[in-house]
């Protein structure tokens, strides 16, 4: 025996409406994978990571004996807020596609943007 389309189990669920939110969200992970993938981004990636090596290097480096503790004390802070800010820099595109990606499944969207008409 065959199902209706009319029998609760023969209904295929509608997808609902996106909040301002989450098209806001997937509008976000669109724009940030598209940016992964032009030639710009692999340069200005390769830019942060030799300014996070000089700093690295800049934090490993003997403290100046000409300074007194205090100087010490806030030079590595301040190189150390500009590692964790070029870390964060670098870190920042793979967090959204990774918060994309877990939002696509919640809604149960295609993969990427590709996939569906978003």
């Amino acid at each position: 025996m065959e199902e209706s389309s009319s029998s609760p189990r023969g209904r295929v669920p509608q997808p609902r409406d996106l909040t301002p939110e989450e098209r806001a969200e997937l509008r976000t992970g669109r724009a940030i994978r598209n940016l992964l993938n032009v030639e710009g981004w692999h340069v200005y990636r390769k830019i942060l990571e030799a300014h996070l090596l000089a700093k690295r290097n800049e934090l490993e480096a003997p403290a100046e004996t000409s300074s007194d503790g205090i100087a010490q004390v806030l030079r590595f802070e301040a190189v150390k807020g500009s590692i964790i800010g070029l870390r964060l820099a670098l870190a920042i595109p793979e967090g959204i596609l990774s918060g994309d990606k877990m939002l696509r499944q919640t809604l149960g969207l295609a993969a990427t943007e590709d996939d569906d008409d978003q």
